[in-house]
């Protein structure tokens, strides 16, 4: 027998070696380590428990050892000292003085602390969740999919004061900002930070717990395989540090976190600043990729007068891999690396990841030069936000705004503009990034809108370009810089003149196509119902579900619904998914395929609203495009029978619904009589004939009780008739209309 060995087990190891006997016990007591703790001999001695333990580790499959160890690696983060730290301030929350002494009390330090909070109770276990979450933002920060940072304009920021009266308002105005179907909580955590002076500051840290979407799976118990749902645990968390005057937002979906930190400026800060909305920033450090010795920006009450880099931060040609260069001599950085290193990534603009700034300025009124440091970093990080001078904050500011690094940035705020759903739309039909400003250009999109949505980034300088001669033929034009920075220009082939253009248009831009999809989403506004943080890289997304005629009809999004093979694996996929009444897809697509499975298509262009209504897409005109494609688009499935071979077998296929296989003669022979009527124009079977040679006198009596026949076969009002359970929305609802009981239908 070969040697038991251990791969990818080293923090269960640690915490064996570390923890002592009785902590271990309390850690093997908890769900994920039953197999580590199932027929293990506790009883030995103190000593020989690691090794004995270690020895168990080793005979477990590496399915049983996995939950484990993600256990043990939670429990050892939060006892590093800052995670110890964090989780003592959170502790306090027990509120229960006996608890948080035997809290502290525990042995082992801080894993005894740790494994203790994650095994206690309930209520211990979800303050230790909490902890994990405003750890995790340490290692989150610059993620640019979970994080961004949102500066507080304003001289001096307000307190946060928390109350049980914030808490409930906060929980409620997040709970809408988010579209959640179930109320969120807010746990608010205050931790100590030490600021660059040495002084220590109070950081709101707000953890915003609240369900995921509804997830299915399936479970296997005594080889039957069972389906169950379940809301998965989702978090967003929230920081607030009045000294660096900072918003700080960890989220999964982009398009909510401007929403979130707005709630928190508006409903947490109890002064005249909770009216006002939060200000995001992106800072392009592309600037830095060219020279700063010749560049002398005028700001106000201050001349500038030298700039210099002192440390940049570069990609080396991949997202893993990165060099750093410090110079202390005030050399332009530039200058010094060119000599020694050809081509290197200081000079490519999309490589910079972080630069340190140092301009020296002479303030008004005064002779001697002021030395002004700014570190500057992806995403939205400026060291200028925690700068105790308001002076120097100020020049800063407009310093960085002259040098065209700091660009405000105003996200979501063209979710109600149709012109801008519109260009969302085309954009999106291109699903490419990144794209040239000329590719832009001609798909009539408004690129500095887009970019200060916070959708389309500056990327690399385009240096030639392809133009039309006068007999069609292609000619290829380099483009050079003009004197003003915001124009490029070529030399026309044929006139020798100079052409001028925007110099946005001889740039490469990314395109951040998720947002794009929650643009979409944003913009049918209230009309939705239930929309959660998903991934939109699939299509088709659901986007939710809308109320149309007293039924929830599903939306999905799906782009390039005029593309054969696009339409086909939309149309697969929404087959998969059958509902009980027509679904809506929205595309980008100006003429796309009319459905979509048993779903309208419709062209976003066609259902917008003409603004003012507060939505960009009009509702009204959507559900009247619904309508009128509702009833064509249930032929998106046909009604039919298919028997088997033997005759023992058939599967029923019906709009809407999930094909249905029945096995038995006498249940198939009822099922073909009603497709027969169906098909034949009259759909209604006598109960007698129906149930004609079948020894039963109904269909109750025919299928049994587990059986889904109910949803495939229905009782027609006011006669002893049977007919298939096809939904429609327009069917005439009679007022007067006796409600026809359950056991009535059932006994035919």
């Amino acid at each position: 027998m070969g040697k038991k060995t251990l791969t990818n087990s080293h923090c269960l190891l640690e915490l064996t070696e570390k923890a002592q006997a009785g902590v271990l016990k309390a850690f093997s007591g908890l769900p994920e380590c039953q197999a580590l703790a199932r027929g293990f001999d506790w009883s030995r001695d103190d000593g020989a428990l690691p090794a004995a333990l270690v020895e168990r580790i080793k005979h477990l499959r590496k399915e049983q050892r996995d939950p484990a160890e993600r256990e043990a690696l939670r429990v050892l983060r939060l006892a590093s000292p800052r995670g110890a730290a964090i989780l003592a301030t959170v502790a306090e929350q027990l509120n229960d003085s006996d608890l948080i002494a035997l809290f502290l009390s525990q042995d082992g330090c801080e894993i005894g602390r740790s494994v203790w909070m994650r095994t206690h109770s309930d209520e211990s276990a979800r303050l230790f969740d909490v902890a994990e979450s405003i750890l995790n933002t340490g290692d989150l920060r610059g993620n640019k999919r979970l994080h961004d940072a949102f500066d507080v304009p304003c001289d001096d920021a307000p307190p946060f004061i928390w109350s049980d009266s914030v808490k409930k308002e906060l929980e409620t105005h997040l709970t809408t900002a988010m579209r959640l179907a179930e109320p969120c909580e807010v746990i608010h955590v205050p931790l100590a930070d030490e600021a660059r002076d040495g002084e220590t500051k109070t950081v709101h840290y707000l953890v915003v717990r609240f369900a995921g979407e509804q997830v299915t799976a399936v479970q296997v118990i005594n080889r039957n395989r069972r389906s169950f749902c379940y809301f998965p645990a989702r978090d967003a968390t929230l920081i607030y540090a009045p000294h660096r005057k900072m918003v700080e937002v960890y989220a999964h979906t982009l398009s909510t976190r401007a929403p979130l930190a707005n709630v928190l400026s508006k409903h947490g800060f109890k002064m005249p600043l909770s009216n006002r909305p939060l200000d995001r920033s992106r800072y392009d450090l592309s600037r830095f990729a060219r020279p700063l010795k010749d560049e002398k920006p005028r700001i106000d009450g201050a001349k500038v007068e030298h700039l210099y880099l002192i440390e940049a931060k570069a990609l080396l040609g991949h997202a893993t891999d990165a060099v750093t260069l410090h110079i202390d001599s005030g050399a332009e950085l530039h200058e010094v690396i060119d000599e020694r290193w050809g081509n290197h990534p200081f000079a490519q603009p999309g490589a910079l990841l972080g630069v340190t700034l140092v301009a020296d300025l002479v303030f008004e009124g005064e002779t001697s030069v002021t030395p002004l440091s700014i570190v500057l970093a992806e995403p939205g990080r400026c060291s200028l936000s925690g700068e105790k001078d308001q002076r120097l904050r100020r020049v800063g500011m407009q310093l960085l705004e002259a040098l065209g690094v700091r660009k405000p940035l105003h996200p979501g705020s063209g979710v109600d503009d149709p012109n801008l759903i519109a260009q969302v739309a085309r954009l999106l039909e291109c699903a490419t990034s990144p794209l040239d400003g000329f590719a832009l250009a001609k798909l009539g999109i408004d690129i500095d809108r887009l970019e200060d949505e916070g959708i389309l980034t500056e990327g690399e300088r385009i240096t030639e370009t392809v133009v039309q001669l006068d007999d069609g033929a292609p000619f290829t034009v380099k483009l050079e810089r003009c004197a003003d920075l915001n124009q490029v220009r070529y030399r026309d082939p044929l006139t020798g003149m100079d052409v001028v253009l925007p110099a946005k248009l001889a740039r490469r831009w990314k395109v951040q196509l998720n947002w794009l999809r929650e643009e979409i989403i944003t913009a049918l506004g209230s009309a939705l119902k239930g929309v959660r943080g998903r991934h939109l890289d699939d299509e088709p997304v659901f986007l939710g579900e809308m109320d149309i005629d007293g039924h929830a009809v599903a939306l999905y999004f799906a782009a390039k619904m005029s593309s054969e093979r696009q339409y086909a694996r939309v149309d697969a996929a929404l087959r998969l998914r059958p509902r009980a009444v027509p679904g809506i897809v929205l595309t980008t697509a100006s003429i796309p395929f009319p459905f979509a499975g048993t779903n309208v298509v419709i062209p976003i262009e066609d259902v917008l609203s003409d603004g003012g209504d507060g939505s960009a897409i009009d509702t009204t005109r959507l559900k009247v495009a619904y309508r009128h494609g509702q009833l064509a688009a249930m032929g998106g499935t046909t009604v039919s029978l298919k028997v088997s071979a033997d005759g023992y077998s058939a599967t029923l296929y019906l709009p809407g619904k999930a094909p249905w296989k029945v096995t038995n003669k006498a249940k198939i022979a009822v099922l073909q009589r009603l497709v027969d009527a169906y098909t034949a124009g009259t759909p209604h079977v006598n109960t007698k004939k129906l149930m004609e040679d079948t020894g039963c006198a109904s269909p109750a009596n025919l299928f049994s009780k587990n059986s889904p026949w109910r949803d495939y076969l229905v009782k027609v009002k006011g006669a002893h008739a049977w007919q298939l359970n096809l939904p429609t929305l327009d069917a005439p609802v009679d007022d007067d209309t006796e409600v026809e009981t359950e056991e009535a239908a059932m006994a035919g």
